[in-house]
């Protein structure tokens, strides 16, 4: 395992796989599956709307600030995607010692389920602010590394 990973066996991303491991086992993704994550989730970004239509009824969620536990507890109470919809106003990070997990699972969640996870940039998923917290996108711009 590089970097105290998990193993990567080569294969394509699979959400089947990667979401129940994320949320049961809290493995992170190995860092070429992040980045074809990444370029999902961009994908699927760039065709949405501005002003994003939104299925009824919705929870809407606050700042997560890298508390995976607190959103993991989130889900277990308010229930889990796709049987629920979901709103999360930003701030996915810095503060809590899970942001990595937190996004990763965010963004294995709105790639699986697209049309029942809303996700909205906050301030903390600014360059400036992740950078003041100690966090900063690598250079690809696909993916966060602690510092």
């Amino acid at each position: 395992m590089e970097h105290g990973g998990p193993k990567d066996s080569g294969g394509d991303l699979d959400l089947d796989e990667w979401v129940p491991r994320l949320s049961t086992r809290h493995d992170i993704l190995p860092e070429r599956l992040l980045k074809l994550a990444c370029q999902r989730l961009k994908d699927i970004l760039i065709e949405e709307n501005n002003v994003q239509p939104v299925q009824l009824p919705v929870v809407i969620c606050g700042d997560i600030h890298g508390q995976f536990f607190d959103l993991l507890e989130l889900f277990r109470i308010g229930g889990h995607i796709p049987e629920k919809n979901y709103i999360f106003m930003g701030d996915f990070v810095d503060r809590g010692y899970n942001s990595v997990e937190t996004m990763e699972l965010l963004i294995l969640l709105k790639i699986r389920y697209p049309a029942c996870i809303t996700l909205l940039r906050g301030n903390h998923e600014s360059r400036q602010i992740t950078q003041r917290c100690g966090q900063r996108l690598d250079p690809t711009g696909l993916s966060w590394i602690d510092h």
